[in-house]
């Protein structure tokens, strides 16, 4: 056993083996905070190596693992998120004190998902990768539930029955490709065993594969258990489910429907005509909406449909795009929701300190200059009106400015008119303004100097292009 391998296998065997530590040892003061904190760190750590090390190369492990730059980024993205969510739930989960006895279990299950998650993009096996997926989403239905009232477990069961049965017909795809291509689904040769196949066989698969994973991310028409899931979730939770959890189901379709859409030019025009219509009717609900997580939750619909839309478009610049908006939403998001959480942290009090990254957060997902969103969302744009879908562009203009509209006005609404502002003397602990300083200091440097993260995108969306047969290596030149 080399160091190449324990570093590849390091990132989802740490959380889950710290998470058996905090269950069995973390009821003493402090075990629980400072395991799961280490073990987040060191598996960010060798993540970062690996994706550095294995550059625009393979590693490819008995045919069990297979792990590339786009693996390496999302475990990243679900580290990082998983990071700061323990961070900020130091303090937050204090609120709980009707489940004190259950706070070690609280970061336990963070860390079984987060390890789950990690295996799921270190997985060749479609079908292994599908279990590991289905492991994370019932792990989660305990965090959804938390807070043990009526409707917490209402949103946890909408959550369990909608996420598992959408999930049911990702597996009913990768068992029919199984069965008419004769062989396991490997994500390394799913491409040589797709153009093997039947035309319709294909346009079948691809739509067991959608339902699934469109069902995962939460777009819509198969969205209806998202907005009550993150409103319901305590606020880290809902972090945690918008930076990480969903992303899963952005995994899955550039493993599968992405490659499928290389060759079917009308796999790809569906999947986008899909993805607009996310888009729009995310931004329109959200515009509408007077509770605030059920607002960011309908904005998040409307932004992941700009990243399905160009994970769909199968060229260089969408792809970039698509995996660096991957990015910016897990920022913009976690952003926004911290800065509720902190409001609600105490009592509604509106402070100052969480003003500023509020709008920091609204102006991001507004696709704003100066924020790490613009590029993205531009680079999307752009790379659907050079493939011809310049009504969907439109559609992803239209849809940001809903989006920023929606967010600035509840902003001006809840910090500035003088009959909502209340002055207390609880103060937001360093913890919870700590995650939410890095999140905007990210989202600014990515937005003022992108190059800092451009080589990673770019190892990333090649490794998706490698499916195609089409590697672009001139951002590293």
């Amino acid at each position: 056993m080399n160091l190449e391998f324990i570093l590849c296998t390091l990132s989802f065997s740490l959380p889950l083996f710290a998470s058996a530590l905090v269950y069995l040892f973390g009821k003493k003061p402090y075990i629980k905070e400072y395991i799961s904190i280490l073990s987040l760190i060191i598996s960010f750590i060798a993540s970062s190596i690996n994706l550095n090390f294995l550059s625009d190369k393979v590693f490819i492990w008995l045919d069990i693992i297979y792990l590339d730059g786009f693996s390496i980024l999302m475990q990243l993205v679900t580290v990082g998120t998983a990071l700061l969510v323990v961070l900020f739930s130091i303090n937050y989960i204090s609120t709980y004190q009707h489940r004190k006895k259950s706070h070690h279990l609280y970061y336990a299950v963070i860390l079984i998902c987060t390890g789950f998650m990690n295996l799921s993009f270190s997985l060749n096996n479609l079908f292994f990768v599908y279990i590991t997926l289905e492991l994370s989403s019932i792990f989660a239905v305990y965090l959804i539930s938390f807070r043990h009232d009526k409707e917490s477990f209402y949103a946890s069961f909408k959550y369990l029955v909608f996420v598992n049965i959408g999930i049911l017909f990702s597996l009913i795809g990768i068992i029919l490709f199984s069965f008419f291509s004769s062989s396991l689904i490997l994500i390394g040769n799913l491409r040589e065993k797709l153009l093997l196949l039947n035309k319709d066989i294909v346009f079948i698969c691809a739509a067991f594969f959608i339902i699934g994973f469109f069902t995962k991310s939460g777009l819509i028409p198969f969205h209806l258990w998202l907005p009550d899931t993150y409103k319901e979730s305590p606020t880290p939770i809902t972090v945690f489910l918008s930076g990480a959890l969903t992303k899963i189901g952005f995994y899955g379709l550039a493993r599968t429907v992405t490659v499928f859409s290389f060759s079917f030019e009308e796999i790809r025009t569906f999947l986008i005509i899909l993805a607009s219509i996310s888009m729009l009717l995310g931004a329109t609900v959200a515009f509408n909406q007077r509770d605030i997580k059920k607002l960011i939750a309908y904005c998040s619909i409307s932004e992941m449909g700009f990243i399905a839309a160009a994970l769909s478009t199968g060229s260089y610049e969408g792809v970039f795009g698509g995996v660096f908006h991957i990015i910016n939403h897990t920022l913009i998001k976690g952003i926004l929701f911290f800065s509720v959480g902190a409001i609600s942290y105490i009592d509604g009090k509106a402070k100052s300190i969480i003003t500023t990254p509020y709008f920091i957060g609204a102006f991001s997902a507004a696709g704003m200059p100066l924020f790490g969103s613009f590029l993205s969302a531009t680079t999307i744009f752009f790379a659907m009106v050079n493939e011809g879908f310049l009504l969907s562009s439109i559609v992803l203009i239209v849809a940001e400015f809903i989006i920023g509209i929606s967010l600035i006005k509840y902003g001006i609404s809840e910090f500035w008119q003088k009959n909502n502002l209340k002055e207390g003397n609880q103060k937001i602990p360093l913890l919870m303004i700590v995650p939410i300083l890095i999140l905007c200091i990210l989202i600014i440097v990515f937005g003022v100097y992108p190059k800092v993260i451009y080589t990673f995108i770019d190892i990333a969306a090649n490794s998706i292009l490698k499916m195609k047969g089409v590697v672009c290596l001139y951002l590293r030149n």
